[in-house]
């Protein structure tokens, strides 16, 4: 047998580049789903009933300070209690770049008066110069 009847070996061609549009799909796809859920982040474990006024929405970075129905508290999504409420906060504003930052107190609707007000006590006393009480758009008023 001579070396011209075997059968040739099919030997793969060598790449000539990489195909990256797979990466970037994933990529992208990623950058979607963290992009929705970011705002879910900064809430905490326990559950906040708004209560119902007209407001004007505001698009501008803040700190939040929730008030649950049983007395938890939490700064953004890191949870504290009465003690540590200052501390926390001042750790929020101690960046230079949000010294006049909006502080919002998220305090469920069934939350007594006086606690919503110790709050904003220790708001203060940790630096705040801006603080807001959080609402839940009251869809009924406005169409009034």
């Amino acid at each position: 047998m001579s070396k011209n009847n075997r059968p040739q070996s099919e030997e793969p061609t060598p790449l000539s580049g990489v195909n990256i549009i797979p990466v970037i799909d994933v990529s992208l796809v990623l950058l979607i789903i963290l992009l929705a859920t970011s705002p879910i982040l900064n809430l905490p474990g326990f559950e906040v009933k708004l209560p119902k006024a007209v407001t004007a929405e505001s698009k501008e970075k803040n700190i939040s300070v929730s008030v649950g129905l049983k007395g938890q508290l939490a700064v953004n999504e890191a949870q504290v209690n009465m003690d540590t409420l200052t501390a926390a906060l001042q750790k929020e504003l101690r960046d230079p770049a949000k010294k006049n930052i909006l502080v919002i107190i998220r305090a469920d609707q069934g939350v007594q008066y006086g606690q919503v007000e110790q709050v904003m006590e220790l708001t203060k006393k940790a630096g705040a110069s801006r603080i807001a009480i959080a609402t839940q758009q009251d869809s009924d008023k406005i169409k009034q």
